[in-house]
């Protein structure tokens, strides 16, 4: 009998070898969870059209927190709460903050834009999974390396579309510069700030100059809805306001169609980009 509790306590711990992840905004769950796709899923903090610029831990939020063996999030700076992070960990849960160790500057978190950030990215994922769980490792390297083929091709795929002619745009927020810094392109201006912020009367007169000048006729938003602002620039210029709309929350989802949501993701940038063009 004591032999049988035994062998239960041992095949207990076997089985759950997958660590508990927890992710801050959508797209690292989406990435997450297409490293970790046939052996968990992660759990995202913050869902829907939730702005991480403006977000405050709930009580929910602490217990999932506390619990967690993994935490993924971009920096202090911009899931705004997140700076508490250190006083609600416990000290053998693993805190993964991104930007820092991917972009110096620290000037856009916005790094799913950037193939060359995410592939370094999802790097820094899987070596914290198989720190945490070895047992694993061989899935987690497969999806990992399926990701990065995917992200090179729609690198290349989209650098070729940028060469032969780069459409005129602007944003509503600012939610491009790594996407821009990537693929060497000029800095696109934004009607808001990385914070969400806008600068005022002064600001608008800049903005407005540089749509004449530049005879721009696309905004993209990463929002559900625009802002009041760039609806009305959108109808004084006569600009076609393009989406990039995040994907619908993924927990309970299956693995296999979560691991192509972050793909998904770009390539609705790659249609936008292409409509802005034909659209000029």
């Amino acid at each position: 009998m004591r032999l049988i509790f035994l062998l239960f306590c041992l095949f207990g711990t076997s089985a759950q070898a997958a660590p508990r992840v927890v992710t801050s905004i959508a797209p690292l769950h989406e990435i997450t969870s297409s490293i970790m796709s046939g052996v968990a899923v992660p759990d995202l903090i913050i869902r829907g059209t939730a702005s991480p610029h403006h977000f405050a831990f709930r009580p929910s939020h602490m217990r999932l927190l506390q619990r967690a063996d993994l935490v993924i999030w971009i920096d202090r700076n911009f899931e705004s709460g997140f700076s508490r992070l250190a006083d609600i960990l416990p000290r053998s849960t693993l805190s993964l903050e991104l930007l820092p160790r991917l972009a110096p500057d620290r000037l856009d978190g916005h790094i799913w834009y950037s193939p060359r950030l995410t592939q370094k990215a999802i790097e820094l994922i899987l070596v914290s999974l198989i720190q945490l769980d070895p047992d694993n490792q061989s899935s987690y390297s497969s999806n990992a390396r399926k990701l990065l083929t995917r992200l090179t091709n729609w690198r290349q795929e989209t650098k070729i579309q940028l060469d032969a002619e780069i459409p005129g745009f602007i944003t509503d927020h600012a939610f491009l510069g790594q996407f821009t810094r990537d693929f060497g392109l000029d800095p696109v201006i934004s009607v808001h700030n990385r914070q969400d912020d806008y600068g005022g009367l002064g600001d608008l007169g800049r903005i407005e100059t540089y749509i004449r000048d530049n005879r721009i006729r696309c905004l993209m938003t990463a929002e559900p809805e625009p802002s009041k602002l760039a609806l009305n620039l959108s109808d004084k210029y006569h600009m076609k306001i393009f989406k990039i709309v995040p994907q619908a929350d993924t927990a309970g989802i299956d693995a296999i169609s979560v691991g192509d949501s972050i793909l998904r993701r770009l390539e609705q940038l790659t249609t936008a980009l292409a409509e802005c063009r034909a659209s000029g």
